[in-house]
């Protein structure tokens, strides 16, 4: 057995062009993204400064005193009319607007000022202001007349700007998803009653949940360019496969005294020691460049071994598989197509070019599943929580997968007398 597993390690390191593309390249890679993609991924505050002209025409005054002679006018009780104007009083649209863009939590990227259009427009052509908010006359009068009266309102918020931009769309979004929340609260509050229409401004920022760690862009590309390279090892390591079947290595086998199985656990074993080792050289030294994981625990780096281990051990039982198949099958071309199918899919259902979770639900179910989706789900959970519950079902799976890789890979595998 020995002597199978140092050959097929010596054939693979015989050919220094593919052991510089298995165990370089996904550093080469991870240095590049990192330095050039990681800024786009930092919660930088000063990445994002929206400067907002706020013009508003509308009185809130003079809204009121319309909207309380329009009541005047129905046939209700007096009650009633004290009732609706309480409720008025109590929503104040332009206020709440106005409370919207002074809120304090934004002030640190939204900055607003109070100016007349004219000199909106002025500021927004000379570039000062990315955009101007227009709360046009009569904006207090026709919502409480749409909320109250259910009257369809012919005025609106509006922005206004020059130019397209990442500052824009961002407002846009805010102000859409303001005016979609306070909608939603006003019918929630009529239904309700009167008692109910406290008027509640949408809360945002983020929330910090205690003992989670968030996993960083660095950390998500190093985990996903690991499993990628693992997976090609082993097509590598089965693709040496029909080399030697071509050379008639493995007849040579066959006539000899040895059981033929002794080749394919051989080509196991050997994928498990080159995939292991190109996982764990690939984080060691992305570790010593970027200090991906700083300032973590043993218990940490014990479960992140013991991951990598048992998915080697699950590329182990893929080539397994693949050694099987590709002695089986004559057409060199036909076999590389297949094997790289396999490992294209697996790469893009399991995360390894993007996040499972950009993925359409039921890929992102199948996409678990595979041995490279199911080691980075772990693992990113594993740097949030490092809980090592979390570990027992991913390590029965992987185990599992090992299993039943190597089981077809033998029951398909040529012996002595089958071809």
């Amino acid at each position: 057995m020995g002597s199978f597993i140092k050959k097929d390690l010596l054939v693979f390191w015989r050919d220094r062009k593919e052991v510089l593309l298995s165990l370089l390249l996904p550093i080469v890679l991870i240095a590049v993204l990192n330095i050039a993609l990681s800024g786009l991924f930092n919660s930088d505050e000063d990445s994002i400064n929206i400067h907002v002209g706020i013009v508003e025409e509308d009185n809130s005054s003079i809204g009121m005193e319309q909207f309380e002679e329009a009541l005047n006018q129905l046939n209700i009780s007096q009650v009633e009319q004290e009732a609706a104007l309480k409720q008025a009083q109590m929503l104040d649209p332009s206020k709440t607007v106005r409370d919207f863009f002074n809120n304090p939590e934004l002030q640190d990227w939204l900055h607003t000022q109070n100016i007349s259009e004219t000199e909106a427009i002025k500021l927004v052509e000379e570039g000062e202001l990315d955009a101007f908010v227009k709360i046009p006359e009569g904006f207090t009068y026709e919502v409480l007349s749409s909320i109250i009266f259910d009257e369809e309102a012919d005025v609106g918020l509006t922005i206004h700007a020059d130019e397209q931009s990442t500052e824009l769309t961002t407002l846009q979004n805010m102000v859409n998803n303001f005016v979609d929340s306070v909608n939603l609260q006003f019918a929630l509050g009529t239904s309700a009653g009167t008692d109910s229409l406290e008027q509640l401004l949408p809360q945002g920022g983020s929330e910090i949940m205690e003992g989670v760690e968030m996993y960083s862009f660095s950390q998500y590309i190093t985990i996903a360019m690991s499993a990628l390279f693992s997976l090609f090892i082993a097509q590598t390591v089965a693709m040496k496969t029909v080399t030697e079947k071509r050379e008639r290595v493995f007849n040579r086998i066959i006539l000899a005294d040895s059981h033929p199985l002794q080749f394919l656990i051989g080509k196991t074993f050997a994928t498990f020691c080159l995939s292991l080792l190109q996982i764990t050289l690939t984080f060691t030294v992305s570790q010593l460049l970027f200090d991906i994981f700083p300032d973590k625990s043993m218990q940490f780096w014990l479960g992140i071994l013991i991951i990598f281990t048992l998915f080697a051990l699950s590329i182990a039982g893929l080539s397994a598989l693949f050694t099987s198949i590709s002695l089986n099958l004559r057409d060199e071309n036909a076999i590389s197509g297949i094997f790289t199918a396999i490992i294209m899919g697996m790469a893009v259902l399991g995360g390894s070019f993007a996040p499972i979770q950009s993925l359409p639900a039921v890929l992102q179910k199948i996409g678990e599943w595979t041995p490279n989706g199911l080691t980075q789900t772990v693992l990113l959970e594993w740097i949030q929580f490092t809980n090592p519950s979390d570990l027992i079902i991913p390590i029965i799976v992987l185990i599992g997968f090992f299993i039943v890789c190597l089981a077809i890979g033998m029951s398909i595998f040529p012996t002595r007398g089958r071809n």
